[in-house]
């Protein structure tokens, strides 16, 4: 950890909130990812980052250690979003609509649509997963964690998290085969 995000942290966890308003604006982008890693909607997604940071807020005075902060609000926007995704108002569908679309990367319109689709359908086994599948594959495969820090974080045993990369990952093949078969015919 830099030591000016150090000293943003400790001016947080000391109360201080234009300190802790410069951390919300460093790390949006990532709890956001995160959330929408589990919730595959951007409008949960939105709510599970905003409720990540009201937490995180409200608590930050009692993190024992500032250089372990990411990975502190990182655990709490896995719990929030895993909770949240629980709650029976929360959002179950995947939008291609509700994906921000990456930029322009020079290919040609049939490349552009061919990797449109695939996020499409990527977004959509996704979809499939339940909250705590999503949130190890997120948590390995984009905040690209270890198995042990996966585990610490969520407090569950190493095997539960191998097991559950597994089956998301298991999942995430069945259906790319699957969509591969349909797609013959």
């Amino acid at each position: 950890m830099d030591d000016h995000l150090r000293e943003l942290v400790e001016g947080a966890r000391g109360g201080n909130k234009k300190d802790f308003a410069v951390l919300v604006q460093r790390f949006q982008n990532r709890v956001f990812a995160v959330a929408f890693g589990i919730a595959g909607n951007r409008e949960d997604a939105e709510d599970i980052a905003q409720e990540t940071f009201i937490k995180a807020y409200k608590n930050v005075a009692k993190l024992n250690n500032a250089d372990g902060f990411y990975k502190w609000l990182l655990r709490i926007a896995v719990t929030t979003g895993i909770n949240y995704k629980k709650r029976p108002a929360a959002t179950k569908n995947v939008s291609l609509g509700d994906v921000a679309e990456p930029a322009y990367q020079g290919e040609t319109p049939e490349e552009y649509a061919e990797k449109r689709e695939a996020r499409e359908k990527l977004y959509a086994l996704l979809a499939e997963l339940t909250a705590e599948h999503r949130a190890v594959l997120v948590m390995r495969e984009i905040e690209d964690l270890s198995y042990d820090e996966i585990a610490g974080l969520l407090q569950i045993p190493l095997g539960t998290v191998k097991s559950r990369i597994n089956h998301a990952r298991e999942k995430l093949r069945q259906g790319l085969a699957r969509g591969e078969k349909n797609e013959m015919f």
